[in-house]
């Protein structure tokens, strides 16, 4: 990591981060670099070699001081390109990414001049095992917000609480007198035996604290279908330690009709998706197999790419029971274009596609799932609802709500197999998420007499350009002060930049270069500058002052001021 230098924000050579490697131009490296280009341009907008120096445009800096050690192997040839691979998307891009979500939400509010800062991470002291290397802060200062996939710390501990025990979200549901099938939490076989007569069949029984359809067993019809299905229950509860209220098992009447996902972020219905179970498509030749082989050679499907937005189709022991209800084996060649489902449940985790229905969602129920989300106070929620027709009321015979996630996989809303794209949606969610977010950014160029902060105080100077009683964080010299106090010495300066950038109280952020020599060699600091205070002496360098012109026509700098 010694080998990388990294130009922070705006530089005097891109508008966009610049990281420099000292390496040379070997074959390995190239495929290493366009695969990584290929994935998303948040990994990598642009690379060139010159004069023995590798130079990436890319605003994951903080991956980048990772990955120097990898690439410096690899161009040495002490390391291979699928050595190189497989720990790159292992061991840091899984690591620092939770999912396909958090790729696109970087790379939009990178886009809109916000800064995206790794948020608990500074090195590989950290362990991976909670995943808090997955969050991100988004802006600065005050009304910045911390980012966990699509969560984000916008939503309440109490939707946090509700929404990951299925219990605790039907009773909320119910609370609020919104439709909701007949279920209830079944605490062994016994109880199981007692209320079966009292519920309409088919059933579903499911755990109450798992995800992507791990437990489920759908369209239970009979005592014992449900006694095997209970059983099946615990033993997914077993593989996932976790709390008391995790091992509960709940039964449920099954609602007919489609499975959708409904995504609300800030009080607004934005997408609605319909989740259609995975299936393959005969061709007369081909045994199921074969066919759920080709299947998973979708690109879409390629989990070592961390933009997937489908998953395989995995053959394990549903798979096979479910075939085998359809009086079906693996070796099986269905017809020329006939369809074999091979999941009961509509999972995306589990190999399923997506169509886009949001044009055709009814007023009732969009009322419904904006309530839920409001009434819970999470500004991020998924709804999934089964039922007949979405475009009109959720009743007994047309549906009813399954369950809420305030992490929900919003991909598969973003990008439906069939039907268009809508990432419009992901800078939607970005504005809404940062809502008041204005912390001032201030660069300093060269040394004062006079303390900058207290300028800018001053009413006579900028028309009072921070209040008096702003709180202001500045980096200067290895050191960061927060009105004025010395909070901390001695610093690595990206370290203490950084440290700033995550802090929420500020109203202002200052970072302190002693000259452009200082510039050239770590960058500006920021993707975005509301004020750049520059020596005077410093307006002779010409490449210094070009740069800086052109950032401020292009309105990444709104102003520059001398002293």
């Amino acid at each position: 990591m010694s080998n990388v230098q990294v130009l922070q924000g705006l530089n005097l050579e891109s508008d966009i981060s610049v990281i420099k490697l000292n390496v040379h131009k070997s074959d390995a490296l190239v495929k290493y670099l366009e695969m990584l280009k290929g994935f998303h341009p948040l990994f990598i907008r642009e690379y060139k070699f010159e004069n023995d120096v590798l130079r990436i445009h890319s605003q994951m800096t903080s991956l980048w001081r990772e990955l120097g050690g990898i690439i410096v192997a690899l161009d040495h040839g002490n390391m291979s390109y699928e050595e190189a691979k497989k720990y790159t998307l292992e061991n840091v891009v899984k690591q620092r990414l939770l999912s396909m979500v958090t790729i696109p939400i970087l790379h939009i509010a990178n886009k809109l001049g916000l800064e995206t800062t790794p948020t608990l991470v500074q090195d590989q002291r950290v362990t991976y095992s909670k995943g808090y290397n997955r969050h991100y802060t988004i802006g600065v200062g005050k009304h910045s917000e911390i980012l966990y996939s699509v969560s984000s710390s916008k939503d309440s501990k109490i939707a946090q609480t509700i929404q990951k025990d299925k219990w605790a979200s039907n009773l909320m549901i119910e609370r609020m007198g919104l439709p909701i099938p007949k279920w209830q939490v079944v605490d062994n076989i016994t109880q199981l035996e007692e209320i079966w007569s009292q519920y309409q069949k088919p059933v579903v029984i499911k755990p109450v604290g798992l995800v992507g359809g791990h437990g489920v067993v759908t369209s239970i019809k009979t005592l014992e279908e449900a006694k095997e299905a209970f059983k099946f229950a615990q033993k997914a509860c077993s593989k996932h330690i976790g709390k008391d209220w995790q091992n509960k098992i709940m039964m449920q009447e099954q609602i007919k009709g489609e499975d959708y996902r409904l995504l609300v972020i800030d009080g607004h219905l934005e997408i609605t998706t319909k989740r259609i179970p995975a299936f393959v498509v005969g061709n007369g030749k081909n045994t199921i197999k074969e066919l759920i082989e080709v299947t998973n050679t979708d690109p879409r499907r390629d989990v070592t790419n961390p933009t997937h937005t489908l998953k395989p189709i995995i053959i394990d022991e549903p798979l096979l029971s479910y075939l085998k209800d359809q009086k079906l084996t693996l070796e099986s060649v269905p017809k020329k274009e006939q369809n074999i489902y091979v999941r009961k449940v509509a999972s995306m985790s589990q190999g399923g596609i997506t169509e886009d229905f949001t044009e055709k969602v009814g007023p009732e129920i969009k009322a419904i799932v904006e309530s839920i989300a409001s009434s819970i106070h999470a500004f991020t929620l998924g709804v999934d609802i089964l039922c007949q027709d979405i475009s009109k009321p959720l009743t007994q015979e047309n549906g009813g709500i399954i369950e809420i996630n305030i992490m929900p996989e919003a991909y598969l809303n973003v990008y439906p197999v069939i039907g268009e794209a809508r990432e419009e949606v992901y800078e939607k969610y970005v504005k809404a998420l940062v809502k008041g977010n204005n912390t001032k950014q201030i660069v300093i160029v060269g040394n004062s007499t006079e303390d900058l902060p207290t300028l800018l105080r001053k009413r006579s100077l900028f028309g009072s350009y921070l209040k008096q009683d702003a709180v202001i964080g500045e980096y200067k010299d290895e050191e960061i002060i927060i009105n004025g106090l010395d909070i901390n010495k001695g610093l690595e300066k990206w370290k203490a930049i950084e440290g700033l950038k995550v802090n929420a109280s500020l109203d202002a952020m200052i970072i302190h270069h002693r000259n452009v020599e200082d510039v050239k060699e770590t960058g500006l600091g920021f993707n975005r500058i509301d004020l750049l205070m520059v020596e005077k002496k410093y307006f002779e360098d010409r490449e210094f002052v070009k740069a800086i012109r052109k950032y401020q026509f292009k309105g990444l700098i709104s102003k520059i001021k001398k002293f």
